[in-house]
């Protein structure tokens, strides 16, 4: 592939007003679920969407693609529920082939946004390489099959990657067409890499701006995860008592327009429904009485 320079143009971003925030579920946070009561428990709390787990022996089988969106698609319908997202996991070198069988997969569920990790950062490949790499082929191969299927691939900001902040997301996605290809905004990851304010993340992100996904974090003495260059532990769980101020973040997305999704990513150890009891409604709540 050849080599690509990139030059970051910002801009706000820009979202019709008066369009409402939706609540979904990332499915994986309730893995020990079946689809069926993923469903059930979805519309229990009053979820708007689900965003599917898409992986071998996920609950969308990447190793049955189509056998499974097709079961899956079965047991939503008529439950009122959008497909928020699908969410497979990429070790990019897929070729038109395998792209055109997951975007089909998506298609069937009616699932239009699906997720794309970055490459995962050691420190022995310069991040610029990387970089490079991944362009090149979101360019040769990506996105030229979303535009054929109308779908639109979504980088996720994640820690212990190449895209763990916002500006390296923008940097990777910058002048790619918004419509097949956006940014997942993770102020949860983001507490392992070093905080930024939601105000300068969503301007940064500016206009790829398609997906929030809502987890927490807090420091704690012992157990959690050290991130690298820290001296405390990280441990996610409950939104409500993390180290985040989703009030503040959730005000800030409303005050920009944003319409999208907030999908609730809880990969911690309580149970599932617990975890729906305690999160979604909190979200709700804030996004009921967000101005």
């Amino acid at each position: 592939m050849q080599d690509v320079k990139i030059k970051v143009h910002y801009e706000e971003i820009s979202y019709t007003p008066g369009e409402e925030m939706k609540i979904s579920l990332y499915s994986l946070s309730l893995s020990d679920r079946t689809p069926v009561q993923v469903v059930e428990l979805a519309k229990k709390y009053g979820c708007d969407g689900i965003e599917w787990w898409c992986r071998e022996n996920g609950h969308v089988d990447r190793a049955n693609l189509e056998k499974s969106a097709k079961e899956i698609s079965s047991i939503m319908d008529g439950s009122e529920l959008e497909v928020a997202g699908l969410s497979p996991y990429f070790d990019f070198s897929e070729n038109k082939d395998i792209l055109a069988r997951l975007f089909e997969a998506a298609q069937i569920l009616g699932a239009r946004n699906i997720r794309c990790h970055s490459y995962a950062f050691t420190g022995e490949i310069p991040v610029q390489e990387l970089m490079r790499r991944q362009r090149g082929w979101l360019e040769a191969v990506v996105i030229p099959e979303a535009q054929r299927a109308g779908v639109r691939i979504m980088i996720e900001q994640h820690h212990n990657q190449i895209c763990c902040t916002p500006n390296a997301c923008r940097e990777l996605v910058d002048g790619l067409p918004e419509e097949n290809i956006g940014v997942i905004f993770d102020p949860g990851n983001s507490l392992f890499e070093g905080y930024t304010r939601p105000e300068y993340a969503i301007s940064v992100i500016g206009k790829y701006l398609s997906h929030v996904h809502v987890k927490s974090a807090r420091p704690v003495a012992e157990k959690g995860a050290v991130p690298s260059g820290r001296r405390y532990p990280m441990e996610f769980g409950a939104i409500a008592s993390g180290d985040l101020d989703y009030e503040k973040i959730v005000a800030v997305l409303k005050a920009k327009g944003f319409d999208g999704f907030l999908s609730l990513e809880a990969l911690d150890g309580r149970p599932g429904e617990q975890k729906m009891e305690q999160d979604i409604l909190f979200l709700r709540k804030l996004v009921d009485s967000a101005e």
